[in-house]
């Protein structure tokens, strides 16, 4: 089997064990039994549990900051560009538990803390992201762009957390209008 292909078994097996494990460590070995591959071939393909979970984050990091830069294109308005970024974050946790795990943190230990200032460089990210949608109409917010980007981050969290918390029965897409729609009123004139 190429590399390539393993890889993507390796970090596919990541993700579903974050899925299923409550909080639970995941080991190599319980890793590597689930990509149906030796703990040393593991070892072959990353150089430790460490990198394995970088790999998976970055992944998930790509697609939602490349998300922002087309939304940021888009013509439509800001309150629309920030509800479609926002219900983008909240459809794609919601299909991938694996990631609202490793963006809570939840799945993490101190022995992955790269992976952590990771997961904290990427809400900054995102925070920005907002906040740049915003400013292109600022006359439009109830309060300053950098103030209405961080209560969206802040729901956007507690969201995640929530639905960790529900061990992913209760589903944000089946009440997230209704969140839309506070937000719209404390963000927007």
């Amino acid at each position: 089997m190429p590399k390539e292909n393993r890889k993507q078994i390796i970090l596919q097996s990541l993700a579903s064990l974050l899925e299923e494990r409550n909080l639970s460590k995941v080991t190599t070995a319980l890793l590597a039994e689930k990509s149906s591959i030796t703990e040393a071939a593991l070892y072959r393909h990353f150089p430790s549990k460490r990198s394995i979970y970088l790999e998976l984050f970055s992944f998930c990091d790509e697609t939602i900051i490349s998300k922002c830069a087309e939304i940021k294109k888009s013509k439509d308005s800001a309150e629309q560009n920030a509800k479609n970024l926002f219900m983008f974050c909240i459809l794609f946790i919601e299909k991938n538990k694996g990631f609202a795990r490793l963006l809570s943190r939840e799945a993490l230990s101190a022995n992955e803390q790269n992976v952590v200032d990771a997961t904290n460089q990427f809400y900054e990210r995102l925070e920005l992201n907002f906040k740049q949608i915003l400013q292109k109409d600022s006359d439009s917010l109830l309060s300053q762009p950098g103030i209405s980007s961080h209560l969206l981050i802040t729901s956007l969290e507690g969201t995640i957390s929530r639905y960790i918390r529900s061990k992913f029965k209760e589903k944000p897409s089946s009440y997230i209008e209704n969140i839309w729609t506070l937000l719209q009123i404390s963000l927007f004139k």
